[in-house]
């Protein structure tokens, strides 16, 4: 008679296989971080190449006109009563977000009961899918939420204005006047929008950005500044702040005038700022490479 030698694993046995598995896990998990993260970053970027996009599009049919006027604001919509919301039309309300103008081109169904005042939509109606597309992936702390733990009173009007505009205008906020044609000019002493073809060097002007501002102003909210909080009280005033420039692993995704799509790492912008105190000292109240000029030279 056969006698059944088989036998199961010893508790070394599985310990070493235990051992195995925890050691995989541990050299897979990073790399899959990595690659949600890579996913996350090539989604935003794609969004705001199709924000870019609907920006170029609006102006070509507007006799080149892109935009309503310079508001450093972002709601989207106003909360009437209970889930009841209305829509804020741009242009008309300088409380919009600048990129609410686009949302038809980005594939928005709107109607006029949705911006109805007196009676609203329903919340389940919100958000529009075509904000998706000024939804970074990334983006935790929206405009200045970055306070109070990246939570205002306002939100989650905020939670579909993540990018932020390059509203830096010659003469205003110390930029001088000196510098190549912006996205605005001066016009009985405020902010106008200028036509988008009379904007100098497009490849190497910034249109927007990631960042945790609507609108920038050259007063220390660039990436090559990055000092507007440097004299915070609150350590986490400035590190949320930071964090929403450089959200994706400390590169920042930019949209240049000309359309195209790239990200700027957080390296690159410090070399550019000292680039810009070497050669004038400061980097407030002069010329802004990639904002307000192509270079830091003087003129």
């Amino acid at each position: 008679m056969r006698t059944d030698t088989r036998r199961g694993f010893t508790l070394i046995e599985l310990l070493v296989v235990i051992a195995i598995i925890a050691l995989l896990i541990g050299i897979l998990l990073p790399a899959l971080g990595k690659a949600r993260a890579s996913a996350r970053q090539l989604k935003c970027n794609t969004q705001q190449r199709s924000l870019g996009q609907a920006l170029l599009g609006y102006a070509l049919d507007n006799d080149d006109y892109w935009h309503g006027g310079w508001d450093n604001n972002a709601l989207r919509f106003r909360k009437l009563f209970g889930s009841r919301f209305y829509l804020l039309k741009p242009v008309e309300n300088n409380q919009v977000y600048w990129a609410q103008l686009y949302d038809d081109r980005l594939g928005a169904e709107l109607t006029d009961e949705m911006f109805d005042s007196t009676g609203g939509v329903g919340e389940d109606t919100l958000p529009i899918p075509a904000w998706e597309t000024t939804s970074c992936p990334d983006a935790k702390f929206t405009v200045a939420a970055f306070r109070n733990g990246g939570a205002l009173p306002h939100d989650p009007y905020t939670l579909w204005s993540s990018y932020c505009f390059n509203g830096v205008t010659p003469g205003f906020d110390g930029v001088p006047e000196t510098v190549t044609r912006m996205f605005f000019g001066r016009q009985n002493g405020k902010r106008a929008p200028r036509r988008l073809g009379t904007i100098e060097f497009p490849a190497e002007i910034i249109m927007f950005q990631d960042g945790s501002e609507v609108v920038m102003d050259g007063n220390g909210d660039t990436l090559v500044q990055m000092d507007q909080w440097d004299n915070s009280n609150d350590t986490d005033d400035r590190q949320y702040w930071e964090q929403e420039y450089f959200r994706h692993s400390t590169s920042s995704a930019v949209t240049w005038t000309d359309g195209h799509v790239s990200n700027i790492s957080r390296g690159q912008a410090d070399a550019k700022k000292q680039e810009l105190i070497d050669a004038w000292g400061t980097s407030d109240s002069v010329p802004l490479p990639w904002y307000s000029t192509p270079s830091v030279e003087k003129r």
